[in-house]
């Protein structure tokens, strides 16, 4: 059974201490940069499976702004801190029902 947290980030607005990008990095692309910067996100999920555990950024469309694998739950929720310093609360379970982790996070925040 795989382990799947959420928190919504809170206070609003953040610095971006980290910037995920859409596209090809300038180094593999002849030098020229044609990557977009993804949105900020709205809400994060950590899911811990078979192949690692992942930090999801979910922006307020509920589209995925950025991903990184680590090594453990714990070291996903330290990223998440660093990244987000100040604006993540508590972490929630996400039921083993939900199968829709974005939809299941855009519910959240709007309760919130």
């Amino acid at each position: 059974m795989k382990t799947r947290l959420f928190t919504i980030l809170s206070g609003g607005t953040y610095a971006k201490r980290v910037k995920h990008y859409l596209g090809i990095p300038p180094e593999l692309a002849a030098g020229v940069d044609s990557r977009k910067e993804m949105e900020s996100a709205l809400f994060l999920v950590i899911e811990n499976n078979a192949d690692g555990t992942f930090l999801y950024r979910f922006d307020a469309s509920g589209d995925c702004v950025g991903d990184t694998w680590h090594m453990t739950v714990e070291d996903a929720k330290q990223q998440a801190a660093f990244e987000f310093e100040g604006c993540v609360s508590n972490w929630q379970e996400i039921p083993q029902t939900v199968k829709d982790v974005a939809i299941f996070g855009l519910d959240a925040a709007k309760e919130a």
